[in-house]
């Protein structure tokens, strides 16, 4: 007989906008499959955890599940950790149910052990869990002792499960763009100096079979009403070119559902943003991450500012809406890199620029051990509170000015959560679909499209 399991999403941010919990989806498909039964309570859908309440008034669960997507904002000028949104859950759980709480998600992988600590949780689920949590439940259920807290999923050639996503929770959503979320590989293989993706989904590559991935986007449209998709790889273009075959099979099932990706602006030719764009591909939003060489070296990239520009001018060519992510204050970073790097994105019209000033530092990643090299941190420090990495060569104080001076009164330059906040709303009021932003630059290059 299987159990009857809650998992509740946690997450509050909707910073640059709200996205569908993935992960439970693909992980409700896991314990469907092996038999229990499951419901979704999702915080930032539901407004507020007054339905979690109700429902542990109402119902008994055998094990209860809460995803951590977010640790904190990773953005210095607004910089507020997010674990006491999960106190909070935790706490109505221990006081309305006896049922063992088990802690999981990408937040959570990057510090398990710290975090399971902090938040008093009884497991713990470290990496994929579509394995390991349902092998982690038989156990509770069957009464057998369990000594470990800790639970790593294992890292398999195919992880792929069916996702099961709730309309009742994808309305909320799909309310905001009309959005939903699929995964098309699993893992990455780059080395850029600040990045926890890794130490979440491994190095090892496993992709989903591309004609699942497009008949997966065919059917969110037609059973979900989803009016678009958006690929949730850490980094859609990946070396072996599994994403132009997704791409294929898009154009061969005549996909109309437009969709959006997270590009690494590298190995991107205009007759492969061709095939995409055919395929469906409405906007693309591009991990820039610094917009000088020096401080792209710093990164370890693997790429120059010049590729990235190619790679805009493109991508304006096709039409295609782009948005770079550029962080400010890394290794390497100088007052002068500063000031080459607002000229730089000044030669990328028309295009949307998300700004960060300095780089949020995990454990496990290079950029961990320069700080400590760097005396940033001390080795027993914990990071489960937010601590931003900032070169000694510049300050946040000269970065805030400079990104103020050169942003100000551009509808297409955000540097400011508050700032985008309002800009996403107005665009959501006007029924914009998609990931909102696109909608700051679509004139523009609905226009420049007429001179091609």
């Amino acid at each position: 007989m299987g159990a009857n399991c809650l998992l509740i999403s946690a997450n509050k941010m909707v910073s640059p906008y709200p996205v569908y919990p993935i992960g439970i989806a693909y992980l409700s498909g896991a314990l469907v499959q092996n038999g229990h039964h499951v419901q979704h309570v999702d915080v930032l859908a539901d407004g507020s955890t007054e339905k979690l309440s109700t429902l542990l008034n109402e119902r008994n669960f055998d094990v209860i599940g809460i995803s951590i997507r977010n640790i904190d904002t990773v953005n210095s000028s607004f910089s507020e950790g997010l674990l006491s949104h999960i106190e909070e859950v935790i706490d109505i759980i221990r006081k309305q149910s006896t049922a063992p709480v088990v802690l999981g998600g990408p937040g959570f992988s990057i510090m398990p052990a710290e975090i399971l600590d902090f938040l008093g949780g009884d497991y713990g689920v470290v990496g994929e869990g579509e394995s390991v949590f349902p092998e982690l439940i038989d156990k509770i259920i069957s009464g057998e002792p369990i000594a470990e807290k800790l639970f790593y999923g294992s890292i398999t050639p195919n992880p792929w499960i069916r996702p099961v996503f709730y309309d009742s929770i994808a309305s909320y959503y799909l309310n905001y763009g009309g959005m939903l979320g699929i995964q098309t590989k699993r893992g990455c293989c780059h080395r850029c100096s600040y990045c926890s993706y890794p130490t979440i989904e491994g190095r090892k590559m496993r992709y989903r079979d591309p004609k699942e991935v497009a008949e997966e986007v065919q059917r969110l449209g037609r059973e979900h009403q989803a009016r678009y998709i958006f690929f949730t790889d850490g980094v859609f273009n990946d070396n072996r070119g599994h994403y132009l075959q997704v791409a294929e099979e898009l154009i061969r099932l005549n996909n109309t559902v437009p969709w959006c990706a997270f590009f690494r602006p590298q190995h991107l030719s205009r007759e492969k943003l061709k095939l995409l764009k055919k395929s469906g591909m409405a906007s693309m939003e591009l991990g820039t991450d610094a917009s000088s060489d020096n401080t792209l070296s710093g990164l370890n990239k693997g790429f120059t500012f010049d590729e990235v520009h190619r790679i805009n001018e493109d991508a304006v060519a096709e039409s295609i809406p782009c948005a770079h992510f550029i962080m400010f204050g890394g290794p390497e970073e100088t007052e002068d890199s500063v000031l080459e790097g607002l000229d730089n994105i000044d030669r990328l019209p028309p295009s949307v620029v998300f700004a960060y000033s300095g780089i949020r530092i995990f454990p496990g990643t290079e950029l961990y051990e320069r700080a400590l090299e760097e005396k940033i941190l001390k080795q027993d420090q914990s990071l489960l509170h937010p601590l931003f990495y900032f070169s000694p060569h510049v300050s946040k104080e000269f970065i805030d000015r400079e990104l103020h001076n050169s942003f100000k009164d551009r509808t297409d330059r955000i540097y400011s959560d508050d700032d985008m906040e309002v800009k996403i709303q107005m665009l959501h009021m006007m029924g914009h679909d998609g990931p909102l932003w696109d909608g700051l630059i679509f004139g523009k290059l609905k226009r420049l499209s007429d001179y091609q």
